[in-house]
């Protein structure tokens, strides 16, 4: 079976980064796995807590940004965002085959800190169980 390589894009780095740790969890070897943001965020440390709460680091993650050759190269782009607060940048129309959108609430929309914190846990779960769904789509 040939290695897919899958892309998560996220407006901001921390969702794409949290599922591309998911992802590293499968440990499915025909899967090359990587991410990238929209825009260039700040550090946060909710999302690396969050993901720490069930052991996974992604500390150590270095955030890309979106390039056109990081598209062109995925057999699956994975665009995590908000559907009603986000939005991401038009991919090249040739790639939008093989796009899937995961509508997932963007933490970085909450303003108090207990709500933020919250909404970074609700996410890590979120993605957990999208990325079975992908797993078994691509296997």
């Amino acid at each position: 079976m040939k290695n897919k390589t899958i892309l998560f894009l996220s407006p901001v780095n921390h969702l794409s980064m949290m599922a591309e740790g998911w992802a590293a969890r499968l440990n499915e070897p025909s899967w090359n796995v990587i991410s990238a943001s929209c825009t260039k965020a700040d550090y946060d440390d909710l999302p690396v807590e969050a993901m720490k709460e069930v052991n996974i680091d992604i500390k150590s993650h270095t955030p890309r940004s979106l390039k056109p050759q990081l598209v062109k190269e995925a057999d699956v782009v994975v665009a995590i965002y908000d559907f009603q607060r986000d939005s991401l940048p038009a991919l090249p129309i040739e790639s939008e085959r093989k796009v899937v959108r995961w509508n997932i609430p963007n933490p970085v929309h909450c303003e108090q800190m207990p709500e933020r914190w919250a909404a970074y846990q609700i996410v890590c779960d979120e993605l957990a169980v999208k990325m079975q769904e992908l797993k078994r789509e691509l296997i």
